[in-house]
């Protein structure tokens, strides 16, 4: 197996570190620009036009035919967003354009897609599931609530937490899912715990529930476990279904699936209540897992020191890997600067993780929010029809964000502070790690305004609180972790926004509410189930992490996702380390390799 990865030095003004870069990775930017966006991004984001379009009417111009969709709605972003950046990064970019022979529009675009399609991939995500299934009340036979009474049904909502606690043993599980063009009882999946219920299944019961024209439009899930609930246990169920609606585009047809979900019980004498207890989800044997970051320190590892982890995954399509590259940056002298390292690919002029000479280590996670700013200037162009609305973008990548916090923050509270400063594009779970151990956590979306003091409703800074209970993020004040959902903004979107603009698209005729991340993610579920993995062998290793140890936890197999993963990071911002594995698919398969600025960077 072939490793690809290499360690590149850039040094002097902004144009010419940038055509540096250029020269020197010229074939591989050029493959990585061919491979990742021309063969594999561009084409799937095609895919997504049909409901884009039926939305926005603009997008059914001819501008945007023959397959033309995806290029040009990037490039507008990407061009929009360039409006907000300072002149050296648009000045890098124009070096390495220079350098490797692209033009300066498609590296422009090579920078910032990420942001770009990930914004747009939350709400073209929202509104494709938004026309399946969904899941709207629930129930438990036999439970009672506080005065001994049945119990009634409940209308469903998300939660990180359980739904239910101290449910009989011989419980039936109720569920109805409601669909304007009716739910087929064929397409339905019941999982509870590691058994799976399909139609015909001895224990599943579904009854078509009609409105008062007879029209059938929810139907009605009753599970009945062939097997009795353990007492005093944890139980998980998954449900998902498909409308009778069969879609021909895009190609090949396919039935309209809304978006799985997952409900936690416990069972009687578990003794915990609701709020105490996670939504741990299942594994279904066909979830990948998103990325993971964590951060420890004094009680949690060996020496006391910090370090912080990331395994990043996205989108590789087979050739990500080719371009993974460990870009150093030497400050100008007198500048000010700090010299800074950041794990990316060929091309881009940032990362997703990095660290600063002054030890000043960084991970983000994306983290799918409709609080975007593509959403925020959307919003603001539908009281004149969508026919003339458009998606456009206005911000920050985060990388850029993070990389000027790179170039300037002397420790953890100085990165957050530079932080809300920044428009941002889109959500992000950053973690950051000082050299004194200082960690910290921002969950972020597009209300960060610039402001010079107090931090915004945009960027939620995670701390310790006390207890886990009280600090989500955390098992003991020495450890942090994250997944891809927020863990304290958890009304990301404001329900007046929400409110305001499921009444526009509804009078639009456009099926889709705007709401909270946990509402609508398509990672929520896959997300805490991570997370609390993460969570259970940070304490089984507390006390014993090391390096070495940090690395196994990255390569467990139960966090990796063995298609799209990208890169893998350990920092210790004491030392100036960086070690990491990258240039492979699974980014752990590569052997680790060690970065020093301790050793004068070069």
């Amino acid at each position: 197996m072939g490793v690809y990865r290499e360690t590149i030095h850039l040094r002097g003004a902004p144009y010419a570190r940038g055509l540096d870069h250029g020269k020197r990775l010229r074939h591989r930017i050029r493959a990585f620009y061919t491979q990742v966006l021309s063969t594999a991004l561009l084409p799937n984001l095609n895919r997504e036009q049909p409901s884009i379009a039926g939305f926005l009417t603009h997008y059914q111009g001819d501008a945007y035919a023959d397959g033309k969709f995806s290029y040009q709605l990037l490039l507008e972003m990407a061009q929009s967003v360039e409006t907000q950046l300072p002149e050296h990064y648009k000045e890098e970019m124009r070096g390495i354009a220079d350098g490797c022979g692209l033009s300066y529009d498609q590296i422009l675009l090579l920078n910032t897609f990420p942001d770009t399609v990930l914004a747009v991939r939350a709400i073209a995500a929202t509104l494709r599931y938004s026309g399946g299934p969904s899941l709207v009340r629930w129930e438990v036979k036999g439970l009672k609530n506080a005065k001994g009474e049945p119990a009634k049904e409940k209308k469903y909502n998300a939660l990180a937490t359980a739904q239910a606690v101290e449910i009989p043993t011989d419980a039936q599980i109720r569920l109805v899912l409601s669909d304007a063009d009716g739910v087929d009882p064929k397409t339905v999946r019941v999982q509870l715990n590691s058994t799976l219920y399909v139609h015909g299944d001895a224990g599943l019961a579904m009854k078509q529930l009609t409105t008062k024209e007879g029209e059938p439009k929810e139907l009605e899930v009753i599970l009945t476990p062939t097997e009795p609930l353990a007492a005093a246990s944890v139980q998980a169920v998954m449900i998902s279904a498909a409308d009778t609606t069969i879609l021909a585009d895009p190609p090949p047809a396919h039935a309209r699936f809304g978006r799985p979900e997952t409900l936690t019980f416990t069972t009687k004498g578990y003794g915990k209540k609701a709020a105490e207890v996670p939504n741990k989800g299942i594994d279904d044997g066909r979830t990948r897992p998103p990325p993971i970051a964590f951060a420890v320190k004094g009680s949690a590892t060996k020496d006391g020191a910090p370090i912080l982890a990331q395994h990043f995954a996205l989108l590789d399509a087979g050739a990500a890997h080719e371009g993974t590259t460990l870009f150093v940056h030497h400050a100008e002298e007198g500048s000010g600067k700090s010299d800074h390292a950041y794990l990316s690919w060929a091309g881009l002029t940032w990362g997703f993780s990095g660290m600063s000479k002054r030890g000043v280590a960084w991970a983000c996670n994306f983290s799918d929010t409709l609080d975007n700013a593509i959403l925020k200037d959307l919003l603001g162009q539908l009281t004149g029809g969508l026919d003339k609305a458009k998606l456009t973008s206005k911000g920050w990548p985060i990388g850029l964000a993070m990389r000027e916090i790179s170039r300037e923050a002397t420790d953890s509270d100085a990165a957050m502070t530079q932080l809300v400063k920044y428009q941002h594009l889109m959500g992000w779970v950053c973690m950051v790690a000082d050299k004194d151990g200082k960690l910290r956590l921002a969950e972020i979306d597009a209300d960060a305004e610039p402001i010079d003091d107090n931090l915004p409703e945009g960027v939620t800074v995670v701390k310790w609180n006390g207890s886990p209970e009280n600090s989500p993020a955390s098992n003991t004040e020495d450890d942090l972790r994250a997944g891809v959902h927020y863990v304290e903004k958890t009304v990301d979107v404001d329900p007046l926004i929400t409110a305001l603009a499921t009444a526009l698209l509804g009078n639009a005729g456009v099926k889709v509410t705007i709401d909270s991340q946990r509402v609508v993610s398509t990672y929520f579920f896959k997300s805490l189930l991570v997370f609390h993995t993460l969570g259970t062998i940070l304490t089984e290793q507390h006390g014993k992490l090391d390096v070495p140890a940090a690395q196994a936890i990255l390569s467990d197999p139960r966090l990796v996702d063995k298609s799209d993963s990208m890169n893998a990071v350990v920092f210790e911002p004491a030392t100036g380390k960086i070690h990491h594995a990258m240039g492979a698919v699974p980014a752990t398969d590569a052997p680790w390799e060690t970065f020093s600025f301790a050793d004068g960077g070069q």
